[in-house]
């Protein structure tokens, strides 16, 4: 299977020494190096060592003068005898277009093309055809989460997950950068202009945009700022792996959720509350019907009985938003309701539905549970603390930065036990929590949702510790036999469900 444009490229290309070796000034020293998409593009990690600081520059195939007129020639004439093919037409297919047309025009222009050049050109015509243009090596090296532009001839900053906050030696002018940022809106199918000149959008391959066009609003020129969508989304087993969130814990949540118990992940911004909620979904028995809701996809399943909703931005009676959605999902008979993120007035109703039965998930900004009651309880939430009694479980995210190393944690794990008949306040049991001078996770109390979940059973709360211990033991056996992909393990979550004991002696006879 075809993975992008640069697996077709390879291809065609008829010399695959297109790189030239790194020339550094003296006060300069390579750190790190790395292709991205060999052999066309490498990252370069220098020092400045009287700086002390990191620099991260992107190596492409170079081209002079001449070479840049000619492409720029082919690129501008191609643009104008190339039919717009639908974006659902197979990427090979466009390409083999593509590339029959540079043959035809090359022709034309009675060229005589040499192996080195005609690959160089080829991966400068495949890079602005089919991806970001300049910043499609960024868009592609799957070590960098965040792409930050922040006006004219200001260098591009990206979020490197071993290197942190990092320049790089992208630097785009004024025509360039307002070019890019109508490029990125429009193929988000979002509009912008300095008579709108905001946008947030959501790029085809799933990661969030936010944009700016001219000096209205941001002075200092048009901006935008992408968070890179993982195509692969993180499963229980990269959270136990990454020391996210421990696998006893995981075991619980897997138990709290096959019987409908609800839960909400709070944390601060670029905590990772999206990515632990896409996770712990996969714990969904297979059967059961799930409705999410999002103003952007990010929530991404392997789940048959799955309906997927997205609110529509528009005017008067064309807008459609998460209260709307959230209405209909209910008459849809869901078993699991999913919420991206709660920031408005859908909040009364998803608690609602918890009251009435519905297990309800979703994330809001908040940094521990004391702000979590504030936001849920204050405008425009306006949740009554009586309805608050139905959420069962809090989990509390941070961000914690070491060095220039990002991770995410669970610090909190929370029961909500109902309300004080004295105080009226929220009655909560917090029974993990995390250290992070030791940076582990720590029992601090016992579940108390373990007796509910035993009585719902009708077994013992004995028994339903043994059940723990085994999901425990089954997500650990996954995690040392390397299970990665999202579909595989939640198949094998799957399988657990429908027999344990077969499941649990199949996954220990994987290799």
């Amino acid at each position: 299977m075809v993975r992008n444009h640069y697996d077709i490229l390879r291809k065609y290309v008829r010399d695959r020494n297109l790189l030239d070796s790194v020339k550094l000034d003296e006060k300069y020293r390579v750190v790190d190096e790395y292709w991205i998409q060999e052999p066309f593009i490498k990252a370069v990690i220098v020092e400045k060592e009287e700086e002390f600081r990191d620099y991260y520059n992107i190596l492409e195939p170079t081209v002079g003068p001449e070479e840049a007129q000619m492409i720029s020639t082919l690129f501008s004439d191609l643009k104008r005898v190339l039919v717009l093919r639908d974006v659902s037409v197979d990427i090979e297919e466009r390409a083999e277009v593509l590339v029959g047309n540079i043959n035809r025009l090359s022709r034309e222009y009675a060229v005589k093309l040499d192996d080195n050049f005609y690959s160089r050109m080829l991966y400068y015509l495949f890079r602005d055809f089919f991806g970001y243009g300049v910043i499609d090596p960024l868009m592609e090296d799957p070590n960098v989460e965040d792409i930050s532009c922040d006006g004219y001839n200001i260098p591009i900053y990206i979020y490197h997950q071993k290197y942190g906050n990092i320049e790089t030696n992208i630097v785009l002018d004024k025509e360039r950068l307002d070019r890019m940022v109508l490029r990125l809106t429009q193929r988000s199918g979002k509009h912008i202009s300095l008579a709108s000149p905001i946008v947030d959008a959501t790029l085809p391959d799933g990661s969030r945009l936010q944009a700016t066009f001219g000096t209205e609003v941001t002075p200092h020129g048009s901006s935008f700022t992408i968070r890179k969508f993982t195509a692969e989304p993180l499963t229980p087993v990269d959270l136990i792996e990454k020391g996210t969130v421990p696998s006893g814990v995981l075991a619980y949540l897997w138990l709290a959720i096959e019987y409908k118990f609800s839960a909400i992940v709070v944390g601060e911004t670029a905590s990772g509350k999206t990515t632990t909620l896409n996770a712990i979904l996969m714990f969904v028995p297979p059967e059961a019907k799930i409705v999410s809701i999002e103003d952007t996809r990010e929530i991404k399943l392997y789940h048959e009985n799955w309906l997927a909703e997205v609110t529509r931005v528009g005017v008067g009676e064309g807008e459609i938003d998460m209260y709307d959605l959230l209405k209909a999902a209910l008459r849809q008979r869901p078993d699991y309701i999913v919420v991206g993120e709660v920031r408005g007035k859908e909040a009364q109703t998803l608690f609602q539905a918890m009251s009435t039965g519905h297990a309800s998930y979703s994330t809001l900004h908040a940094g521990d549970v004391n702000q979590m009651v504030y936001r849920l309880e204050s405008e425009p939430l306006k949740v009554p603390r009586s309805m608050l009694q139905f959420l069962d479980i809090a989990l509390v995210q941070t961000m914690w930065v070491k060095g220039a190393t990002r991770f995410r944690r669970t610090k909190e794990v929370n029961e909500i036990l109902g309300i004080d008949p004295v105080d009226k306040n929220l009655l909560v049991n917090q029974f993990v929590k995390w250290d992070p001078k030791a940076d582990e996770h720590v029992e601090v109390g016992m579940p108390k949702k373990i007796e509910k979940i035993a009585d719902i059973m009708g077994t013992s709360v004995q028994e339903v510790y043994e059940e723990l211990q085994n999901r425990k033991q089954y997500l650990e056996m996954m995690v040392k036999k390397g299970v990665r992909d999202y579909k595989r393990v939640t198949k094998l979550i799957h399988a657990y469900y429908r027999n344990p004991e077969l499941a649990m002696s199949r996954l220990g006879e994987m290799v």
